[in-house]
C-alpha cells in the first residue's frame, strides 16, 4: 500500500492509526448508543445492498449511488466508532465535506473522511470477524439488534440507508429475511477481468499471489505448481456465482436491480435512474446528476501474462463442463 503511489491507500493507513485514537470516545459513547437502540422506534425506509464479487465494480457503483442518491451510509468516520457508529455519525455530521466527486479508490477503500466505508465494522457484529466469509446462523437475538440498527440509523438520519460490502453476497438470504426493508443491487462483470484484477489484489494487497484475497478466497502452496493461485481464483470466482445465483431464487425480484459493470459505466445516469425506479423511497439528485455525472471509462485491459490467461480459460470452461454435467 505505501509503494501504491495511490492516495486513497495511504488514506486507509492514515484511517486505521485515527481509529486507534478514538478508540477511548468511542468506549465513552458506547452507552448512549445502546440506550438509542433500544428506544428506536420501527423504520420503513429502505436499505439498500450493493453487492457483488470483489473486484467486480461495486466500489464505483456504491461511490455513485451516494453522490447521486439522497442517502445516508456508512463513512470513513462512522468505521472508526464501531461501538457508537449511531451516536458518532450524528456528533460528527456538522464537520465540513468537501463537495467534489470523488471516485477513485484503492481496492474498496475510499480516500477522504466522509467517503463511502465498506461497513465491517458495523457488520461485523452481527457476521462475524472473518473478512471473507460471513456467518449465516443468527439468532433471534442477533436478528432483533440488527433490525434496532437499522431502525435507529434511519430514525437518526431520516433517509434510506445505503452500503456495499462483498462479503454481503455470501449470506444474502439472511440478510433479506432480517431486513425486510432491504433492496439489493447486484453487480455482475467479465469473469476474466474479474480474475485478472483479484489477482492484482493477491499481490498488491497481500504481497503474494498465492495468498488468497476476497470472498470465498483461497490461499495454495505454488512451490510445485507457480500457477496454482490462478486455479484458487477461478474456483473463488465460480463459488461466488454459484452462491450468488442459488441465493437470489430465494429473493423476491421485486427486492432486486441486477446491473453490469460494464453497463454502469457506459451510462450511469440511465442505471442510476433504473435503479431508483426498482426501490421505492429512493430519491436521486437529478440536478447534480444534469451538472456532473458522465459516463466511466470501463477498466477492459488485460494485463495477465500468456500463461496465466491460458490457464484460467481453461479452469473456467473445465470448472463450467463440470457444473454443467451435475446439473444433467
Amino acid at each position: 500500500m505505501l509503494t501504491s503511489g495511490k492516495r486513497a491507500a495511504y488514506a486507509a493507513l492514515f484511517h486505521f492509526a485515527l481509529r486507534l485514537l478514538a478508540m477511548p470516545v468511542d468506549a465513552v459513547l458506547e452507552g448512549k448508543e445502546t440506550r438509542t437502540l433500544k428506544k428506536a422506534a420501527p423504520s420503513v425506509l429502505p436499505v439498500v445492498l450493493v453487492v457483488g464479487a470483489p473486484r467486480s465494480g461495486t466500489t464505483l457503483v456504491y461511490q455513485t449511488l451516494a453522490r447521486y442518491m439522497d442517502v445516508s451510509y456508512v463513512t470513513n468516520m462512522t468505521s472508526m466508532f464501531p461501538k457508537s457508529p449511531v451516536t458518532a455519525s450524528r456528533l460528527l455530521n456538522w464537520m465540513p465535506k468537501r463537495d467534489s466527486a470523488d471516485f477513485h479508490n484503492f481496492y474498496g477503500q475510499t480516500a477522504r473522511l466522509h467517503g463511502p466505508n465498506d461497513g465491517f465494522s458495523l457488520w461485523n457484529k452481527w457476521l462475524g470477524d472473518d473478512r471473507y466469509v460471513p456467518r449465516t446462523d443468527l439468532n433471534e437475538s442477533e436478528q432483533q439488534e440488527m433490525r434496532s440498527f437499522f431502525s435507529a440509523w434511519s430514525q437518526a438520519f431520516g433517509k434510506p440507508f445505503l452500503n456495499k460490502n462483498n462479503r454481503n453476497t455470501g449470506c444474502l438470504d439472511l440478510l433479506s429475511k432480517v431486513l425486510p426493508q432491504a433492496s439489493f443491487v447486484v453487480v455482475r462483470r467479465n469473469p476474466l477481468l474479474v480474475a485478472q484484477s483479484l489477482i492484482n489484489a493477491r499481490e498488491q494487497v497481500q504481497g503474494d499471489k498465492a495468498v488468497g484475497w476476497g470472498l470465498h478466497s483461497q490461499s495454495s502452496d505454488t512451490t510445485q505448481d507457480p500457477l496454482r493461485y490462478v486455479d484458487d481464483v477461478c474456483d473463488q470466482i465460480l463459488e461466488i456465482e454459484r452462491q450468488l445465483d442459488q441465493q437470489l431464487k430465494h429473493i423476491p425480484a421485486d427486492r432486486l436491480v441486477e446491473v453490469t459493470y460494464e453497463g454502469f459505466c457506459e451510462n450511469p445516469a440511465e442505471s442510476l435512474r433504473w435503479i431508483s425506479g426498482r426501490i421505492p423511497g429512493v430519491d436521486l439528485k437529478e440536478n447534480l446528476m444534469t451538472t456532473e455525472l458522465k459516463p466511466f471509462e470501463a477498466s477492459a485491459k488485460v494485463t495477465l501474462t500468456a500463461a496465466e490467461q491460458q490457464r484460467l480459460l481453461s479452469r473456467l470452461q473445465e470448472r463450467r463442463a463440470t457444473a454443467q454435467m451435475a446439473q444433467l
